[in-house]
């Protein structure tokens, strides 16, 4: 998923339910208050599963309005099955074959069953079938199976694998960019019936689906108000009652939800810029925050009173993606290798990162935490590369530069408007203009919109994080061979960067249940993108979280959505 705050979603790509946590103290009585949380991005899409709307803000919003299978939780970030939602079981290996039951009271929050033609428009928007007509972050997986077979107002569906795929488990519809979406809701919009709808999403034809793809992939979007309330109905403990434009949504109980009902009696989520949360937190205009922690917003949040906090690195890691479709990098390794060369590494954790972690360090591969098995494999198997550009070497970067005659070389820096973002661009213009590069560096809020510099490719180089998690098929939208280089084309993809011998190892990794054969695979993939200079890794993000000692059941957690994985069960006395 992409993190402004971040993420991160990898893009392929980064959540959703009520779950049957014990620490829930939930009840439909009226007594949990109203809980406040700052975000600092707008929300923007109601369905978090296409390409564009892959962010972090939109999870974090939709986080208990939409439910699954499964979601990424506790405090170390590992997926969680939600028997709420229903139950799964691997009944087979070879071939791979996953079971599923989606709950008999589930409904949305119209009353619509949850059923069917739900699981078929997930599977056919996940899988990729239907000519890609829907648009989706990555397939993950999906595209490897057979369609469910299922009939109206069935609740009981198998994914059966043509492949073998290692994270089946986190494949399924669950939270965020994997989330089912109301299938009526579109048959409604494409003005078709239930029934006919159903056995369009049944047949090999897309054409009966374009209304519905169109209104799947552009009718959610957030535009200056909130959509009619038939249009959003809710698969989890709370539904969202109230928006104001770029300012705040609010959220309450779901009467239709058929499992523990949400503690607090609302939540609030307020936009409120990160260098006003503290101050807002400790006024009392919000109970939760979950900034990029500055150097001051550390200091501010330890001397204030009456607040709980938690410091820790986050699954999310910030880096600098390079543009291949366009612009000086996209055929010229020896001016991406001037590049990497200037960027000032220690500089960045030791200005933004030490003074709230002071145990941080350069983060030196991209797709695993160094909490997640094969770590240092991957850093050893990237020494070469490692030694070669991840070091700051400005003369050496000049001198690749005067070889190349490329002196004066103009570099897009983009980046999300935030201020640790913004004096990271100030540190990195500063470095590689010193050695030869004219860097513009620019920090937009729409960065991440879908109208943005980030969607539509105006950087040469892109500074912004994923958020992840210990799966590994999240990587695959990220450096995947794209059909297409556009908004809906590329999923995380965003630099379009390709490569056939990246791709087979992106198949080999998902095709492994052997974690060390997983390993050693993932080792060959960092030193890929080592070698090619495909991405730069820059630090592991520190997360940190502040709350209102009133509030209970805040627990910080490192994947995705952060802290809002348990929203359902916050209170306030």
């Amino acid at each position: 998923m992409l993190a402004g705050t971040l993420v991160l979603s990898a893009c392929s790509s980064d959540d959703s339910d009520g779950d049957d946590n014990d620490d829930a103290n939930g009840g439909g009585g009226g007594t949990g208050g109203t809980v406040t949380y700052a975000m600092a991005q707008p929300w923007q899409n109601y369905n978090q599963t296409t390409a564009g709307a892959n962010t972090v803000a939109n999870g974090q919003v939709m986080a208990k309005v939409m439910s699954g299978f499964w979601y990424f939780g506790d405090s170390d970030g590992q997926a969680i099955a939600n028997e709420e939602f229903g139950t799964f079981e691997k009944v087979s290996d070879d071939p791979l074959q996953v079971d599923y039951s989606i709950n008999p009271d589930a409904v949305w929050s119209d009353g619509t069953p949850i059923d069917c033609d739900d699981v078929l428009l997930w599977w056919s928007a996940q899988s990729g079938a239907f000519d890609g007509i829907f648009s989706v972050p990555g397939t993950q997986g999906i595209e490897d199976t057979e369609r469910p077979d299922c009939a109206a107002g069935d609740k009981d569906f198998t994914l059966l694998y043509t492949l073998p795929y290692a994270d089946w488990l986190t494949a399924g519809p669950g939270h965020g960019n994997t989330t089912m979406m109301p299938a009526h809701v579109l048959a409604e919009q494409a003005g078709l019936s239930e029934e006919e709808f159903l056995a369009a999403l049944q047949g090999d034809d897309p054409a009966p689906l374009e209304p519905a793809a169109e209104f799947y992939n552009n009718g959610w979007t957030i535009d200056g108000a909130l959509p009619d309330e038939a249009l959003i109905p809710s698969s989890g403990p709370y539904k969202i009652s109230d928006y104001v434009t770029d300012e705040s949504v609010t959220l309450v109980r779901n009467e239709a939800y058929w499992g523990e009902p949400g503690a607090a009696d609302s939540i609030v989520i307020r936009m409120v810029p990160e260098p006003e949360q503290v101050q807002a937190l400790q006024n009392g205009d919000v109970d939760i925050i979950e900034p990029q922690p500055t150097v001051d917003m550390a200091q501010q949040i330890a001397a204030a009173s009456g607040l709980e906090s938690e410091v820790a690195e986050e699954y999310t890691y910030e880096h600098l993606d390079f543009n291949f479709d366009n612009g000086p990098f996209a055929d010229s390794l020896e001016l991406r290798e001037a590049f990497a060369l200037c960027v000032p590494y220690e500089t960045l954790v030791d200005n933004l990162i030490k003074p709230v972690v002071p145990d941080a360090s350069v983060k030196q591969v991209r797709n695993v935490a160094p909490w997640d098995a094969g770590y240092q494999e991957a850093i050893d198997a990237s020494a070469e590369w490692i030694d070669a550009y991840g070091q700051t070497d400005v003369e050496r970067s000049r001198q690749i530069l005067e070889e190349q005659d490329a002196v004066g070389t103009t570099i897009r820096l983009g980046t999300l408007d935030n201020q640790r973002r913004n004096d990271a661009g100030v540190l990195i213009e500063a470095s590689c203009e010193e050695a030869g590069f004219d860097v513009e560096f620019s920090a937009a809020a729409d960065f991440f919109d879908t109208d943005g510099a980030l969607s539509e490719g105006r950087f040469d180089v892109a500074m912004y994080a994923w958020s992840g998690s210990p799966d590994r098929s999240g990587w695959n939208s990220t450096y995947r061979t794209v059909g297409e280089c556009s908004v809906d084309g590329k999923g995380n993809n965003n630099g379009c960067y390709s490569n056939a011998e990246l791709d087979q190892l992106l198949d080999d990794v998902l095709r492994t249940g052997d974690l060390d054969e997983a390993v050693a695979i993932t080792a060959e993939i960092e030193a890929h993108l080592w070698e090619n200079l495909v991405t730069i890794p820059l630090y592991q993000h520190p997360g940190i979280t502040a709350w209102n000692g009133a509030v209970q059941n805040v627990v910080p957690n490192p994947s995705q959505n952060g802290i809002v994985w348990n929203a359902h069960t916050w209170s306030k006395s």
